[in-house]
Formats: structure tokens, C-alpha cells, sequence
């Protein structure tokens, strides 16, 4: 009898503790800037955000391939500009930041 109180307990625990493991929060943030031959000196823009990746070679890979893209004519812009942040958030007034930049 009290197996089957405990059972539902310890299945919504194992669920709890699979469900934590799969929401890692990527750590780099890509800014791509389609019509700029060199980054903007301003304020990093929510706007400018192109994607969220795990990696610094991921975020890069992702904006070498937008650059190809743009190069090629598809998009209809220049070659463009990007910078990826990493651990990028919004502070206290809402200006976002990152921790640091990489091309």
C-alpha cells in the first residue's frame, strides 16, 4: 500500500530531474549586422540578434554561413558584420551587455 503513494512520488522526481538536465541555456549570442562593413560602435541592439548557440565555433559557423549567403546574392544584402557575446543579459536598465565579444 504505501509502494503505491511512493511510485508516483519518485516518478515525478526522475521526470523533474530529466527535464533539468536537458534546459542547459546556450552561452553565446550572436549579433549579425547585414549591411555594416564593420561592427556599429553602438549600444549592442535585442534586435541584432541572430541566435543563441552553445559554442563560441558554433555561433561563428553560424555567421560564416550567413556571410556566405550574403556574398552569394540570396539575402539581398552585403557581405555584413558579426560579433558573438558571450553570456549575454539585459542589467539593472536595461541595456544589454555580455560578458565578452569574439569574432
Amino acid at each position: 500500500m504505501k509502494l503505491s503513494y511512493a511510485l508516483p512520488n519518485i516518478l515525478f522526481g526522475l521526470g523533474l530531474l530529466l527535464l533539468s538536465g536537458c534546459t542547459k541555456t546556450p552561452e553565446w549570442t550572436l549579433f549579425y549586422y547585414p549591411d555594416a562593413s564593420a561592427i556599429p560602435v553602438m549600444p549592442l541592439q535585442a534586435e541584432d540578434i541572430n541566435g543563441y548557440y552553445d559554442t563560441l565555433a558554433q555561433c561563428q559557423s553560424k555567421a560564416h554561413g550567413m556571410q556566405r549567403l550574403s556574398s552569394s546574392g540570396v539575402s539581398g544584402f552585403g557581405l555584413g558584420v558579426y560579433q558573438c557575446g558571450h553570456l549575454c543579459e539585459f542589467d539593472d536598465k536595461s541595456v544589454l551587455v555580455c560578458k565578452t565579444m569574439s569574432q
